[in-house]
């Protein structure tokens, strides 16, 4: 399913950018540790709502976004610079999780704008100083460089798919620079991003 947005009595604005997640995130012991990770519920349920810049972004959930009958959450920063992201943090019980979502990543518009679709994983401690980040990104470009407190994993089917992240072996594969001991939040983020309009 491609949405495509179009400016009423206009053409197709060539940067914009949108993201539909959804994310059923379970973590390992069947425990779920997130509030509405199922968007059952309004999105003021549990998630954290914010946006910079001069785009309009979007919010919103609804049943329609995938072929079944649950709620799935949207996000879009539509035109111009900015960057609209739907987010969590939540205490852990330890690193020993796995996190599970279904994601459809689409982005619209040139190279010159560099709009990106991302599922942000961020971990921090027990002071809320963020240690590192996983973030998986659509995107016409490859903006980012792996660092040791942060991987980028570059989708390239952007279509509905279910995704399955250990944050155990992520933290000793992937990031080196985060001590997992250190880790006492992990927080999930629906983030959408255009450079400029």
């Amino acid at each position: 399913m491609i949405y495509r947005i179009k400016q009423k009595g206009g053409p197709m604005l060539k940067r914009t950018f949108f993201i539909l997640f959804f994310a059923f995130l379970p973590f390992l012991f069947a425990q779920e540790l997130l509030t509405n990770g199922d968007f059952e519920q309004e999105l003021t349920v549990g998630w954290v709502q914010s946006y910079g810049g001069t785009g309009t972004p979007t919010f919103a959930r609804d049943t329609f976004y995938q072929l079944d009958p649950d709620y799935e959450a949207y996000i879009r920063q539509y035109d111009n610079p900015g960057w609209t992201r739907l987010s969590q943090k939540v205490n852990v019980p330890g690193i020993n999780l796995i996190l599970s979502f279904w994601a459809y990543f689409n982005q619209s518009g040139e190279t010159t704008c560099w709009p990106a679709a991302c599922f942000q994983v961020c971990y921090y401690n027990i002071n809320d100083s963020l240690l590192g980040e996983t973030r998986y990104y659509y995107c016409p470009l490859d903006p980012w460089t792996p660092t040791p407190n942060f991987h980028p994993i570059r989708i390239t089917n952007p279509q509905w798919n279910q995704y399955f992240l250990n944050i155990a072996e992520e933290l000793s594969q992937n990031l080196p620079g985060v001590n997992p001991g250190d880790v006492a939040k992990v927080e999930v983020a629906l983030y959408a991003y255009t450079y400029s309009g």
